[in-house]
C-alpha cells in the first residue's frame, strides 16, 4: 500500500512537470490564403518577440499554405505573413499555458506600391546566359515549342548541327547530348531521329555547357547539351494538350498530351507525343579529275562525276513518359520512371551518278533506293532519396536502357550509256539489326554549406557505374543471276562491351566578392570490341582524371570576372570502332576505324560580366587525338567515309552576350562570337594543316503586342570555316512566330515561320587527299509554315514540385523548413 501511495505521488509529480514543459514549449500553427481561399505555398512566416525586439523565428508554408513554429517559449510576440506583390497580414500572439488553435492568414494583392519602394517579379528569360553555360528556356517561347527538339538545336548560341545529325560547338565536334543529366547511348543518326520525334512542348530547357560540374559524366570535349524534360507538378490535376500541322514540301503533324497530379505525398505524371513528318532530303556531289598521267588535260577535258540524291523521308514517332514519386516519411522519398521511344522511318528515293569528260556525258547510273529503319527505346528505373537533415541528402538511383534497331536496304541500280540505253543492271541488299543494353547506377550525397545561419557554398560526393553490352549484325547479299549470294566483304557481327567506373568530389563556395568552385571526377573505362566472324578483337584500358575550377571575383555591382579550367574526353562510339564496310551507293561507302582512340581536351574560360546582363568569353582548347569523320578518295572514282584521329588542335575563341535592356515590350538577347579551326592530318602522301577563323552571330527576340498578341524573331548566322576536311560556306536561318493568348490564358494560338529564307544548307568543298576537286550540297526542308494550338488543363495553382536543372531531385510537396533565427538575451 505504502509502494502504490508513493507511486502516485511519482506520477504526481511527474506529470506536473510535463505539464509545466508543455505549457513552456508550445507550438503555433496555421494556414496562409490567398484572396480567393487558395493555399500560398511558399509564403513567410516571421515570429517577432515583443520584449527582446528581436525576430525569433520564421518559416515557409508548404504547398497546402500550412505552417508550424515549433518549441515556442511562453511570452508575447508579432507573427507577421508575407507573400512577394501581396499585402501583408499581422497578428498579436501570447504564448502560455493553454494550446493555442489554428491561426488563419489571408493575403491580399498589393493595389498600391510604396513611393520608395517598387517591387516586381522578373518573368524568365527564354535565353540566359552565366559563365560556361547557356539555357534556351523553352516553356518561355511559343516559338521554340512549335518546334522539335532537334530543330531547337540551332537555336543556341555557337551550335551548328548537319541534316545527318553531327553536332558542333563553336567548331568543335565530340559534342555529348544527355537526356536529363544522363549521356545518349545512340549513334547520330539515331539520335537525330529521336530528337526530331521529340515536340518541344514536352521540354522545360536545353541546356549548353562548356564546363559541365563533376557530378556528370566526364564525356564532351567539344561541350555538352542537355535536354531537359518537363517535371513541373501543381497541386490537384493540370496539364495540356497540344496539336500542330506544318507545311514545307508536305504536310506533317504531331499531337502531346502532358497530364499532371500533385499531393502532399505524390506526384504523377504521363506524357505521351505522336509526330509525323515527311521531308525532302537532297544530297549533291560533283568532282573533276584531271585526265592523264601527272594530272595532264587530254584534248583540254577533264573528267567528272556528278551524283543527285533524293530521299523523301517519312518519320513517325511515339513518345511515352511515365513518372510517379512518393513521399514515404520526412525524410525518405522513392520516384520511378519509365520512357519509350518507337520510330519508324521508311525512306524510297533514288539517286542518279552521271560520268562524263568535259560537258559531255559518257554513261549514267540510275539506283533506287529501298530503305527502313526501325528504332525502339525502352528506359526505366528507380530513384531514392534520403535526408539527412535540412541540409544533408543521398540520392540513389538505377537506370535500365534497352535500345532495338532494325535496318533493312534494298538498292537497284540500272546503268546506261550517253545514247541512254540499259546495258547493266544490278542489285544490292542490307540488313543492320542491333541492340543495346545499359545499366547505370548512381549515389550521390550533396550537403548545403554553412556559414552561421548563411548558405555559403555546397559540397557534392559521389560514385557511378555504367555498362553498355552492344550487339551489331550486317547481312549483305548481292542478286546474281536471279539468285541472293552473300557478300563475304560485307557480312559483319561485332560485339561491344563497355565499363565505366567513376567517382567525383566537387564543392562550390561563395564567400564576399569570392566565388569558388572545384572537382575532381576518376573514370576508368574498360573497352572489348569482338569482331565475330573475322575473330578480331579491339581492347582499351585506361584510367583518366578529369579535374575542373572556376574562380570569380565580384569587383563590383557594375564588373565581375571568373577563370575557368576542365578537362574532358571523348570516346569513340561503337559504330566507329566496328570496321563493317556500308554500302551508299556504288561509288560510296562508309567504314568503321578500329583503331580510333579517346580524345581529350583541356579548356581554359575567362568570363567578365559587365553591369550583370553584358557577358564577354574568351577561350582556349587543346584538344589531343580529335576524332574527325573524313571524306577518302579511293581508286576508281570511289570515295568513302571513315573516322580518324587526327593531329592537336589548338583553339581560340570569344564571345559577347547581352540583352537590350530598358524595354518592357520587347524581351531580346543577342550573341556574337568568333572561333578558329583547324585539320591537321596526313591523308595518303598529303599532309594537311589547315585553319580557319569563323564568325556567328545569333539574335533572339519577343514583342509582347495589345490583345495578348505576341512575335517572336530569331536570327542566325555562322560564316563559313573548316570541319574535318571540308571548307563549307556560310549558312543562316530566319525564323518568325505569332500567338495569341485567349480564354483567360488557358488555350495559346500561333503560327510559325522557319527558315524564312531557305539559307540553311550546308555547302563544302572537300580537302581532297587526290588531284580531284569535289563539291557538296546538302539540303532539307528546313523551310516550313507550322499552326499550332496548345490548351492547359485542370486550375491554376501555385506549384509545388519543380525541379531546376540544377536541383532536378526535389523532394514531393508538403513539407515545410523551419529556420531559426533565435535573438541573442
Amino acid at each position: 500500500m505504502i509502494y502504490k501511495k508513493y507511486m502516485r505521488y511519482i506520477y504526481s509529480f511527474l506529470f506536473l512537470l510535463l505539464s509545466s514543459y508543455l505549457s513552456a514549449q508550445q507550438q503555433i500553427r496555421g494556414r496562409v490564403v490567398d484572396e480567393q481561399n487558395q493555399p500560398l505555398a511558399g509564403a513567410t512566416l516571421t515570429l517577432m518577440d515583443v520584449e527582446q525586439g528581436k525576430v525569433y523565428l520564421y518559416t515557409q508554408t508548404d504547398s497546402l499554405g500550412t505552417f508550424a513554429l515549433m518549441n515556442i517559449k511562453q511570452g508575447k510576440y508579432v507573427l507577421s505573413a508575407a507573400f512577394i506583390t501581396y499585402k501583408m497580414d499581422v497578428k498579436q500572439v501570447e504564448v502560455g499555458s493553454t494550446v493555442l488553435g489554428m491561426l488563419s492568414f489571408q493575403l491580399f494583392p498589393e493595389t498600391q506600391l510604396l513611393e520608395a519602394i517598387s517591387i516586381k517579379a522578373k518573368k524568365q528569360q527564354t535565353i540566359t546566359m552565366t559563365a560556361g553555360k547557356a539555357v534556351l528556356n523553352v516553356e518561355q517561347s511559343n516559338l521554340a515549342q512549335s518546334q522539335s527538339a532537334f530543330e531547337l538545336l540551332k537555336s543556341l548560341p555557337g551550335v551548328n548541327v548537319n541534316k545527318d545529325g553531327d553536332i558542333r560547338i563553336k567548331g568543335k565536334s565530340g559534342v555529348t547530348v544527355m537526356i536529363d543529366g544522363e549521356p545518349v547511348e545512340m549513334s547520330s543518326s539515331q539520335l537525330k531521329n529521336v530528337l526530331k520525334g521529340t515536340p518541344g512542348t514536352t521540354l522545360q530547357a536545353i541546356e549548353v555547357m562548356d564546363n559541365a560540374p563533376a557530378s556528370m559524366d566526364a564525356a564532351g570535349t567539344g561541350g555538352v547539351i542537355n535536354l531537359v524534360f518537363k517535371k513541373k507538378v501543381k497541386q490537384g490535376f493540370n496539364g495540356s494538350l497540344n496539336t500542330s500541322i506544318s507545311k514545307g514540301s508536305f504536310y506533317n503533324h504531331s499531337q502531346s498530351i502532358d497530364l499532371r497530379y500533385g499531393s502532399e505525398k505524390w506526384n504523377h505524371s504521363m506524357m505521351y507525343a505522336h509526330d509525323y513528318e515527311k521531308s525532302n532530303d537532297r544530297d549533291s556531289t560533283f568532282r573533276r579529275q584531271p585526265m592523264g598521267a601527272s594530272g595532264a588535260k587530254i584534248g583540254g577535258s577533264d573528267f567528272y562525276m556528278s551524283q543527285l540524291q533524293k530521299n523523301p523521308n517519312r518519320s513517325k514517332s511515339h513518345l511515352l513518359k511515365l513518372s510517379t514519386d512518393y513521399q514515404l516519411n520526412e525524410k525518405n522519398s522513392l520516384g520511378i520512371n519509365l520512357s519509350f521511344n518507337d520510330l519508324r522511318n521508311p525512306t524510297d528515293g533514288y539517286t542518279v551518278t552521271r560520268f562524263g569528260t568535259g560537258e559531255k556525258q559518257d554513261s549514267l547510273l540510275q539506283q533506287t533506293n529501298f530503305l527502313r529503319n526501325n528504332l525502339r527505346n525502352l528506359d526505366y528505373g528507380m530513384k531514392y532519396k534520403h535526408m539527412f537533415n535540412e541540409r544533408a541528402n543521398l540520392i540513389a538511383s538505377a537506370q535500365f536502357n534497352k535500345l532495338k534497331g532494325d535496318g533493312f536496304e534494298d538498292y537497284t541500280i540500272t546503268k546506261s550509256n550517253a545514247s541512254g540505253a540499259a546495258i547493266g543492271n544490278s542489285r544490292y541488299r542490307n540488313l543492320y539489326p542491333s541492340t543495346v543494353d545499359r545499366k547505370v547506377f548512381k549515389a550521390d550525397y550533396q550537403q548545403e554549406l554553412m556559414n552561421d545561419d548563411e548558405k555559403i557554398g555546397k559540397f557534392e560526393a559521389g560514385l557511378k557505374t555504367t555498362l553498355t553490352d552492344i550487339q551489331t549484325s550486317q547481312v549483305s547479299e548481292h542478286r546474281i543471276a536471279e539468285k541472293w549470294q552473300l557478300d563475304l566483304l560485307r557480312n559483319n557481327r561485332f560485339n561491344y562491351h563497355e565499363s565505366v567506373h567513376a567517382a567525383y568530389v566537387s564543392s562550390a563556395i561563395k564567400k564576399g566578392a569570392w566565388t569558388m568552385e572545384a572537382g575532381l571526377r576518376g573514370e576508368y573505362t574498360r573497352v572489348k570490341g569482338d569482331v565475330v566472324d573475322e575473330e578480331k578483337s579491339i581492347q582499351q584500358d585506361y584510367f583518366s582524371l578529369f579535374p575542373n575550377a572556376l574562380l570569380g571575383y565580384k569587383v563590383s555591382d557594375s564588373y565581375a570576372l571568373s577563370l575557368a579550367y576542365s578537362r574532358r574526353i571523348e570516346r569513340p562510339d561503337y559504330d566507329k570502332l566496328n570496321p563493317s564496310i556500308r554500302y551508299i551507293d556504288v561509288y560510296t561507302t562508309q567504314q568503321g576505324n578500329p583503331n580510333l582512340k579517346p580524345q581529350f581536351s583541356s579548356s581554359l574560360a575567362l568570363n567578365q560580366q559587365f553591369f550583370q546582363f553584358i557577358d564577354l568569353n574568351l577561350g582556349y582548347s587543346a584538344i589531343k587525338n580529335p576524332i574527325n569523320s573524313t571524306y577518302l578518295m579511293l581508286d576508281g572514282a570511289k570515295s568513302t567515309y571513315t573516322m580518324l584521329n587526327t593531329g592537336t588542335q589548338h583553339q581560340w575563341e570569344a564571345s559577347l552576350s547581352f540583352p537590350i535592356p530598358g524595354i518592357d515590350w520587347w524581351e531580346n538577347y543577342q550573341s556574337f562570337y568568333l572561333y578558329n579551326s583547324q585539320f591537321n592530318a596526313q591523308l595518303g602522301n598529303q599532309n594537311f594543316k589547315e585553319r580557319a577563323n569563323s564568325f556567328g552571330a545569333l539574335s533572339y527576340n519577343s514583342f509582347k503586342l495589345p490583345k495578348r498578341f505576341s512575335v517572336e524573331l530569331t536570327a542566325w548566322y555562322e560564316s563559313g570555316g573548316i570541319y574535318a576536311n571540308f571548307r563549307y560556306k556560310p549558312t543562316s536561318e530566319v525564323s518568325l512566330g505569332v500567338s495569341k493568348k485567349m480564354l483567360n490564358d488557358r488555350l495559346t494560338m500561333s503560327v510559325a515561320l522557319t527558315d524564312a529564307f531557305y539559307w540553311s544548307k550546308f555547302r563544302a568543298q572537300v580537302l581532297s587527299n587526290t588531284a580531284e576537286s569535289t563539291y557538296m550540297l546538302s539540303k532539307w526542308d528546313s523551310r516550313q509554315v507550322k499552326f499550332s494550338l496548345n490548351w492547359s488543363l485542370g486550375k491554376s495553382k501555385k506549384e509545388i514540385f519543380t525541379p531546376t536543372a540544377e536541383d532536378e531531385d526535389a523532394l514531393p510537396a508538403g513539407r515545410n523548413k523551419q529556420m531559426s533565427k533565435r535573438a541573442r538575451r
